[in-house]
């Protein structure tokens, strides 16, 4: 019964589409398409097919769908530069917002339906033009959102292009003046670079963060936010560096200088003005140092060096002192000879 409503649904598509080909032909008496109607028949049948799970089906007709609302775009731009009148224009203006919005719906299905064909890098690539879409129809808000709900799906396959979604994310939440928002996608898009490695792009992603609270005054997140950088000086074996940042974050934010977990960080840069391996294994394995972010706490362990059992290795020492006091040594001929 399951597979005989799928076949009805496949029927229904398929009459769709045939019915919105008749609205693409032209003729002597009809020079232009009805796009209008035909990509509602084209709509209707990108529906029927993805309640049938036929998702390649859907997704060409999806980008196929995509590119008819842009041709409507570019003819109603025409219409729009030979009007002469101000409220018409304007009413055309948002007719084409519209058209990219539905445009980047289409692009935004067909990633949908490549997900489900388990083609990730094409998938992203259509997320990517559908957050392109939502960003030139105006849609700013509904581009970040589409860009960091993406981006985590990507991180197994190639981090690169997480990063790239929470910066778009980031940049379209700029431009709407939700630097908050912009604030937190920057630190995302941190923590992906520095599980990559790639720790000058996670340090300059973490200033741009810190700019980003400091003028919004949110100094409660930017304890956080200090550290890693510190941390991140400390991992390049630069602790001049990392003590800078902590000197300059004691004098401009009082809430840092103030803050519990301060003496922590303060502790841990000793032990590296020090040189002292030893003090260093022991302070990173604080746990406040265990309890952060989980790739820092997996550079950090580097630090960590193996314990041993004092104890044990004093009484193993006594043993074998008092096991040889007795023993006389070994008298070689040959070294006597050399020694001569």
């Amino acid at each position: 019964m399951f597979n005989l409503n799928f076949s009805a649904k496949i029927k229904e598509a398929e009459e769709h589409i045939r019915q919105g080909e008749k609205y693409m032909k032209t003729s002597f008496l009809k020079r232009k398409p009805d796009l209008d109607s035909a990509i509602d028949e084209f709509d209707k049948a990108c529906t029927c097919y993805r309640v049938a799970e036929r998702y390649d089906q859907c997704r060409d007709l999806s980008l196929r769908l995509a590119e008819l609302q842009i041709q409507k775009v570019e003819v109603s731009e025409k219409q729009t530069d030979a009007i002469v009148f101000k409220a018409p224009k304007i009413l055309s203006q948002l007719f084409q917002r519209e058209l990219h919005f539905f445009a980047g719906k289409s692009y935004e299905q067909a990633a949908q339906m490549t997900l489900q064909l388990q083609d990730l890098p094409t998938a992203a690539k259509y997320y990517d033009r559908a957050g392109q879409l939502y960003a030139e129809g105006g849609y700013r808000d509904s581009g970040a959102i589409l860009y960091e709900r993406c981006a985590p799906q990507f991180q197994q396959i190639d981090r690169s292009i997480s990063i790239d979604f929470y910066l778009k994310a980031a940049r379209l939440a700029e431009q709407e003046e939700k630097s908050y928002q912009a604030a937190d996608l920057y630190e995302k898009a941190a923590m992906q670079a520095i599980r990559m490695g790639n720790f000058p792009q996670t340090t300059e992603l973490l200033e741009t963060t810190t700019n980003i609270l400091t003028k919004l005054e949110r100094y409660d997140r930017i304890n956080r936010v200090i550290l890693y950088r510190i941390l991140l000086k400390l991992f390049n074996e630069d602790s001049v560096a990392g003590r800078n940042i902590f000197d300059q974050a004691c004098q401009n934010y009082p809430s840092f200088d103030q803050w519990e977990e301060r003496n922590h960080i303060e502790l841990l840069l000793d032990a590296f003005d020090q040189d002292d391996k030893d003090l260093i294994s022991q302070r990173c394995q604080s746990p406040y140092f265990m309890a952060i972010e989980p790739e820092f706490v997996r550079l950090i362990k580097r630090w960590i060096r193996p314990t041993t059992n004092n104890v044990n290795q004093q009484q193993t020492t006594k043993s074998t002192t008092s096991s040889t006091s007795g023993t006389k040594p070994i008298q070689l001929d040959d070294d006597d000879d050399d020694l001569r």
